[in-house]
């Protein structure tokens, strides 16, 4: 993955999905967070808990994880 690829987080976490198939979930979305765009461990915890992995009251939406990981995807 190259950042100049990608127009978001929520790119990001669609193309991780793609590439990784069923191997997909918030544990390699992390791990793929922190490898390849260096973001923070907290920050890619954070990041785990997107509408898109499950729901609940605490889920991001797309705005929240565009918000969490534009210190990291804005460069």
């Amino acid at each position: 993955m190259r950042l100049a690829d990608f127009t978001g987080a929520t790119d990001v976490a669609r193309e991780a999905r793609t590439l990784l198939g069923e191997r997909f979930s918030s544990v390699t979305f992390m791990y793929v967070l922190m490898r390849a765009f260096e973001v923070e461990y907290a920050a890619a915890c954070d990041a785990a808990r997107w509408h898109e992995f499950h729901g609940g009251p605490r889920a991001l939406s797309d705005a929240d994880l565009e918000k969490l990981l534009a210190p990291w995807l804005d460069r």
